[in-house]
């Protein structure tokens, strides 16, 4: 196919999406269509059409073919999961969030999440999906409202719909009250935040649950494990605990995309270090979401030699880049400087 046919048929693919032209969409993406072409006039994408116009046949189609859902629209920034809460579709939501979607992501021009915009346009199915998924209570637009003002603004600016936005009032009260019955439920977070082991103990022999994850409140250990907190915080005994009764040792926190292991040597922990490495399932080289680093480049980012040596020791690998396209030698290279022993210890540099 040459370039030429490629634009005409990437062209042909937006055009069919606004068309809603299921069978069309399908013969194209068949013939090699891109399924992340962009709308020139509105630029939107493909998948953002097809959300937007509620379609679920569409937006199946397109997310098989490898749809990006991550990416925003080429002027406000908005995701495809914000046009598919603007279309009104509970159906398309899920889709979308089930493929992977963020549920908490924001507009960089509104500060918008999808909870925001299911609320602004008085959708109060959808507003009852994203509580259900955890979605967070707690974020403020970039104009300056909490959720809350976000809420009563549009109660003032509204003549007609109020019914869906009384129903959607229930429900924000509803989840709040089911996170603060969360909130009650996490002994073993609660004294693992206050570095209670006799209360670790006591909450592990009375049944509440080792991996429990905090609700997503806006805070520091939203969606955390008591053992993510504990290798952070630097609890060593209640650490050892942990692990004894169970505890995942690879449980990934969702604001970072960090492991215990990275808790650990981000902040110097060797010796819970020592106890991580040691786990028969441990993974030693999980790369984080937000910049590809292993707990071999985080330990060496912050200066914590020790605990760089327990990973080499351990098998970690030493050849993984990090998003910025750096190995762990190349940030002891930073760190530490070109004659450190580390350097050797760690493998050869990329640069």
């Amino acid at each position: 196919m040459t370039v030429a046919t490629e634009h005409h048929t990437d062209d042909r693919l937006v055009a069919a999406v606004w068309s809603r032209d299921l069978d069309a969409v399908a013969n194209l993406l068949e013939a090699g269509a891109d399924p992340n072409i962009r709308d020139s006039d509105s630029g939107l994408t493909a998948l953002m059409i097809a959300a937007g116009q509620a379609h679920v046949g569409l937006s199946q189609a397109l997310l098989a073919a490898g749809a990006d859902i991550h990416t925003g629209d080429g002027r406000a920034g908005a995701t495809a999961l914000h046009k598919a809460v603007q279309g009104g579709s509970p159906e398309v939501v899920r889709l979308l969030v089930e493929a992977g979607a963020f549920i908490d992501a924001v507009v960089p021009t509104t500060g918008h999440t999808p909870l925001m915009d299911a609320l602004w346009f008085k959708h109060p199915d959808i507003v009852g999906y994203l509580l259900d998924q955890g979605t967070n209570l707690n974020l403020s637009t970039h104009y300056g409202f909490s959720l809350k003002e976000h809420f009563d603004y549009e109660f003032n600016v509204n003549q007609l719909g109020r019914d869906r936005l009384h129903h959607a009032e229930q429900l924000l009260r509803r989840r709040e009250e089911d996170d603060a019955e969360q909130v009650r439920r996490q002994q073993v977070m609660a004294a693992t935040v206050a570095g209670d082991l006799a209360g670790v103990r006591t909450a592990l022999a009375q049944g509440y649950e080792v991996d429990a994850r905090a609700p997503i409140l806006g805070g520091f250990n939203d969606g955390h494990t008591p053992l993510l907190v504990a290798c952070r915080d630097g609890h060593t005994v209640i650490v050892s605990e942990l692990l004894t009764a169970g505890a995942d040792a690879n449980a990934v926190e969702p604001t970072f995309g960090g492991v215990p292991l990275h808790k650990a040597v981000y902040n110097g922990h060797t010796e819970i270090t020592e106890m991580l490495v040691a786990q028969p399932e441990i993974d030693l080289d999980y790369q984080g979401a937000t910049n590809g680093y292993t707990a071999l480049h985080d330990s060496l980012w912050h200066g914590y030699e020790q605990c760089a040596r327990v990973l080499v020791q351990a098998g970690a690998r030493r050849d993984l880049l990090g998003h910025d396209g750096k190995t762990p030698a190349d940030i002891a290279v930073e760190t530490f400087g070109h004659s450190h022993p580390l350097v050797d210890l760690v493998g050869t540099t990329q640069h």
